[in-house]
Order: C-alpha cells, then sequence, then structure tokens
C-alpha cells in the first residue's frame, strides 16, 4: 500500500458554488415576482432563468410560496432597513416609516398584498413572511422607540408596543383593506397623531399609558 497521500484538490477562489446557485435562484424568483405576480410564478420558470434544477429549489424551498417570500425579501429588506441613523431616534422612526410607505405604494406593496393572500392558505408561507418581515420591521420600530425613551425624547410612561402598533397598523389597513391612498401627506398626520400626545413635553406626556 502506497504511503503517498493525497494532495487536497485546490478550490477555485469565489464563493462557494451553492451560495452562487441560491443568489441566482432569488434574483430569478424576484424578476418573475415583478413581471407577473404570484399567479405566473412557477418552480419551472424559475429553475429554468436561473438555470438550476428543480431539485436544487425543492431542496432549498419546501414550496414555491416559501421561495417566493424569500425572493421578495432579499430584494426589498435593505431597502427598507438602509435609514441613517441620526442622534433623533424620532426622526429615524418618521424616516423608517416613510421609506416603507414609499415602497409599499409601487410594485412592492401590490406584491406584499398578493404575499399576505397566500399566507392564508399556506402556513409555512405565513409563518416566514411574519417571522422574516413583518417581525423584524416591528423590532425595528421597537427598538427606535426604546432608544428615543432612554434618550429623552419620548415619555417614558408609553407603552412602545401600542404605539408601534398604532404606526403601523392603519398603514397595512390602507394596504390591505381600504386600499386608500398611503401618500406622504397621510403618512405625516399618521405620524403626527401617533407620536404626538407621547413626545417628552407634549400636553398630557406624563400621564398614563
Amino acid at each position: 500500500m502506497s504511503s503517498k497521500r493525497k494532495r487536497p484538490v485546490a478550490r477555485a477562489p469565489g464563493r462557494p458554488r451553492s451560495t452562487t446557485s441560491r443568489q441566482a435562484i432569488l434574483k430569478a424568483a424576484y424578476q418573475i415576482l415583478r413581471e407577473g405576480g404570484f399567479a405566473g410564478f412557477t418552480v419551472e420558470g424559475v429553475a429554468a432563468r436561473a438555470g438550476a434544477g428543480k431539485a436544487t429549489i425543492y431542496r432549498w424551498w419546501q414550496t414555491k410560496g416559501t421561495l417566493a417570500v424569500e425572493a421578495f425579501l432579499v430584494s426589498v429588506a435593505p431597502r427598507m432597513d438602509a435609514v441613517p441613523e441620526t442622534s433623533s431616534a424620532i426622526t429615524d422612526l418618521r424616516r423608517q416609516v416613510h421609506v416603507a410607505a414609499t415602497l409599499y405604494r409601487g410594485r412592492v406593496g401590490q406584491l406584499l398584498r398578493e404575499l399576505i393572500a397566500l399566507g392564508q392558505e399556506d402556513s409555512e408561507t405565513a409563518r416566514v413572511l411574519r417571522s422574516d418581515f413583518v417581525e423584524p420591521r416591528r423590532q425595528a420600530a421597537l427598538r427606535l422607540l426604546q432608544r428615543a425613551q432612554a434618550t429623552g425624547e419620548l415619555s417614558s410612561g408609553k407603552d412602545i408596543e401600542v404605539l408601534a402598533d398604532a404606526l403601523w397598523g392603519p398603514i397595512f389597513h390602507r394596504l390591505l383593506v381600504s386600499r386608500m391612498p398611503l401618500d406622504r401627506g397621510f403618512v405625516d398626520k399618521l405620524l403626527d397623531l401617533v407620536l404626538g400626545g407621547a413626545l417628552q413635553g407634549a400636553p398630557g406626556a406624563q400621564g398614563a399609558a
């Protein structure tokens, strides 16, 4: 038996094949979503555009709904989270809400409505949408409200969970139910109404939450 050891196979530089393939699949999936919505979204179409096999896609995503949600998140979340931090948490919160509302006014909002509707029939899609999209956005708002309380911008006696729900609830109501405009004027009025009584120094700011 030879005592020579086999030399390790040199790996080509760059990203691992699985990472590159996954990114190609997600990119193709979001392109197809934007073009035809979920009604025109198929695993076969994604596989063909990404140059990947269906078996590969189903190995990483249980359903085409979960694939659609992740593709949506990969494209949209960075745009929603790219709000620079300033010295004012309230200013940052207002910008965060405006950035989201701006996206919801366009194709992103249309796709989000479709994915939420899909979640009513597909529990796994609904779970991923809640855990990976809705909850992180809510936690980001809560962190800003906590920072506002810590710096004294916001009254310490206010329930920030209720404030966060009061901010985002009307936006999702317009997006999903009434379909009324999510224009900048509405968002400014909403922010003023919800935050106005909670800001430090506002009338009644020291009252019970």
